[in-house]
């Protein structure tokens, strides 16, 4: 058997596709600039990177190569000879069918390897994740073992590339219809997760399970047609039954919305890694002190430009972290690679209370039909040196009066509008 599978390893046409795509998948994970990256640093979102291109790219890919390796037989008119064997039909497309995904898991390995050595250069984090990785192998399989049964029933030259396409299409199909089980039964995880999120390893593994079993009992199929290599039953049962119970579920488990189907929020650190400057501080996830030197930096600019105001908020803490009581505000996280710029100005933002939920905006006709929230905001934003948006004359005049106040005015007008915007009341008028 395993010279079999060597034989098969050697002369089979997956081994070309997996190097070619395993090439191209290089030039993609080490092109991207770190700066602009939004996976570069966070050690999930890197394995859900390698992940979607594994299962989108290379399995479609992998999956056509299977379907031509499988129908190979066909093609030089061997299969009399085949059906001869001793091993069964179903055993030989299993080998057709290894060897194509040791070929592209090979690939695969090695885009993991670029992709973690990328984030190990800038999280100062060590801890790869590897549910998500574990899960595109197994959709790999699913991939590789449809192939060859395309590949045994559909042996043509034509009919071999479209095992590819199909998968192709059908990411693309489902990457507009989001709340498809389909989903679920197909993973390809296309989403975004900062740091509040980590894999929902138990749900990966069951979904393991099922492309497995499928990938396993796909090839069967076609060999059950040929009554001279027909395998027996018991097994193909089996695995039909494992994949009914697995896919049934995946199907079956709920969607935390808003939150994504294959993540959970991770629990709270023992100690976040924290930024003070003043009366300004910056809390962080642990997976995220590579940005700690930005945040600290941009607590001091946040710090300098409120000064001695009060009624704002002064604590910022990163998605997901439990917040204290008081003065404090969430501070979203985009990317891990986020400048000292774009944390300052995240945290000028987060620093202006917010009304209560189901608070209506008061329309201050003085401000041309405009909330009075939006001269809070433009007032204080004027205060720390930020353009805001124009909003009309009689908007800019009773911002300019704000402006031409005595500075302790201005502080009083700020605090007692930010008081105001809290308890979901008009902020008072500007000085005059």
């Amino acid at each position: 058997m395993i010279r079999v599978l060597l034989t098969e390893l050697r002369r089979g046409e997956a081994k070309w596709a997996a190097a070619a795509m395993t090439a191209i998948g290089c030039w993609y994970l080490a092109s991207e600039s770190p700066a602009q990256s939004d996976w570069i640093g966070w050690w999930t979102q890197t394995s859900l990177q390698v992940q979607l291109f594994g299962v989108i790219v290379m399995g479609s890919v992998t999956s056509s190569a299977a379907a031509w390796g499988a129908g190979r037989a066909h093609r030089h008119r061997t299969l009399p000879l085949a059906e001869t064997a001793a091993r069964s039909g179903w055993t030989q497309a299993l080998v057709v069918g290894l060897a194509a995904w040791l070929c592209a898991l090979l690939g695969y390995a090695v885009l993991a390897a670029v992709a973690f050595a990328r984030t190990a250069a800038v999280s100062e984090l060590t801890a790869p994740v590897w549910a998500p990785l574990l899960l595109g192998a197994a959709v790999l399989a699913l991939q590789t073992g449809f192939g060859v049964a395309v590949g045994l029933a559909l042996p043509s030259r034509v009919v071999a590339p479209f095992a590819g396409v199909f998968w192709y299409g059908l990411f693309v199909v489902l990457g507009f219809l989001p709340d498809s089980p389909l989903n679920k039964l197909v993973p390809a995880v296309d989403e975004h997760w900062d740091t509040v999120f980590a894999p929902n390893t138990p749900r990966m593994l069951v979904a393991g399970v099922w492309c497995l079993a499928l990938a396993l009992l796909l090839p069967a199929l076609p060999a059950l047609l040929r009554p001279a290599a027909r395998p027996r039953p018991y097994a193909p049962v089996a695995l039909g039954l494992v994949a009914l119970a697995a896919g049934g579920a995946l199907v079956s488990f709920p969607t935390p919305k808003p939150d994504p189907y294959w993540a959970v929020r991770k629990e709270q650190p023992a100690a976040p890694v924290c930024a003070t400057s003043g009366r300004t501080t910056a809390c962080l996830w642990p997976e995220d002190r590579h940005l700690l030197a930005h945040a600290r930096a941009a607590a001091r600019r946040v710090d300098t430009g409120l000064g001695g105001l009060k009624g704002l908020n002064r604590g910022f803490y990163a998605t997901g972290l439990d917040r204290p009581a008081g003065a404090t505000a969430e501070l979203p996280l985009t990317s891990p690679a986020q400048t000292e710029e774009q944390l300052a100005d995240a945290m000028f933002a987060a620093s202006l209370p917010l009304p209560p939920e189901g608070c209506e905006p008061k329309v201050r006709d003085e401000l041309g039909g405009y909330p009075d929230t939006f001269l809070f905001e433009a007032a204080v934003r004027q205060r720390i040196g930020v353009p805001s948006e124009y909003y009309g004359e009689r908007f800019g005049a009773a911002l300019e009066r704000i402006a031409r106040a005595p500075r302790a005015a201005q502080d009083a007008w700020i605090e007692q509008s930010a008081e105001a915007v809290r308890s979901c009341r008009p902020v008072p008028p500007p000085p005059r």
